[in-house]
């Protein structure tokens, strides 16, 4: 059964579930399309800008060139481009509908089994945008509130540090919205354009912990990531091993101290640490 079979009634029960994929990568398709049926999960695909052999020319208006190439990571690929132009696809639909919310979620997502009671919660309505997908981010220990569904608990996002992952999360209209209207033409990656610092400021930013729903990893499955492969080719390399630049590495430690002067701790898989 997919998601065109599923009755009105069971459909009314959630939020609309955007899943972002390129249409001839029909693997991920069916192998999210699964976890989603299983979970009794109504889903609409949403076609992803491809950007594997060059950026389409009709994209090139919708990018910032002359900053994607001086990000600190290095130039951005066109893959890693073409994702964030995904992303504001899923947010221009929820703006030309006027959906007040939606589950966005990358092909790679694998679902926790909770994903269907956090949504019948209705928690993520306080707030313009709550990430179930997400790593390497610091939070701080005393400001972490229970959600509706047992066993976890909602932080919010510290203004100044960054969230990776993009993989999944429940965004507002108006949240959506703001990163039309703020984050084109493109000039970051999709996790996340300095505009969602305004969501952090105002606490309208939540990570829902544990995380409700993970990936592969790329050496657990080399198809997963279709971006990595454009960011690999820009990584410097020895012997094998990715080495990051001095700066980078300095930047790394420095904040890393910053946080723990402000009391922050690093939010891991099991607890905040």
């Amino acid at each position: 059964m997919d998601d065109a079979d599923r009755s009105e009634t069971d459909s009314s029960a959630f939020i609309p579930i955007f899943v972002i994929s390129l249409p001839d990568c029909t693997d991920r398709r069916e192998r999210i399309a699964r976890h989603l049926n299983d979970l009794s999960l109504p889903f609409e695909f949403v076609d992803a800008v491809d950007g594997r052999d060059d950026l389409p020319a009709d994209c090139e208006s919708l990018v910032d060139r002359d900053r994607t190439a001086s990000t600190p990571g290095g130039p951005l690929s066109d893959p890693e481009i073409a994702c964030s132009l995904s992303h504001l696809q899923a947010c221009r639909r929820m703006a030309d509908l006027g959906i007040p919310w939606a589950l966005v979620l990358e092909d790679d997502a694998i679902p926790s089994p909770d994903l269907p009671g956090y949504l019948r919660s209705r928690h993520f309505e306080a707030f313009d945008l709550v990430s179930l997908f997400y790593s390497k981010t610091y939070v701080h220990p005393r400001s972490g509130a229970r959600t509706p569904l047992e066993g976890y608990r909602s932080f919010p996002c510290e203004p100044g540090v960054p969230v990776r992952g993009a993989c999944a999360y429940v965004i507002s209209e108006a949240g959506a919205r703001h990163l039309l209207a703020k984050a084109l033409p493109v000039a970051s990656v999709a996790d996340w354009p300095d505009c969602t610092e305004t969501f952090k400021a105002g606490k309208r930013w939540h990570l829902v912990h544990p995380r409700l729903v993970e990936h592969k990893r790329r050496h657990e499955d080399r198809e997963t990531s279709i971006i990595g492969r454009g960011r690999n080719r820009r990584k410097r390399r020895f012997l094998g091993v990715y080495v990051p630049p001095f700066a980078k590495i300095a930047a790394s430690c420095k904040a890393k101290i910053d946080y723990r002067a402000r009391g922050l701790r690093k939010l891991d898989w099991g607890n905040a640490t």
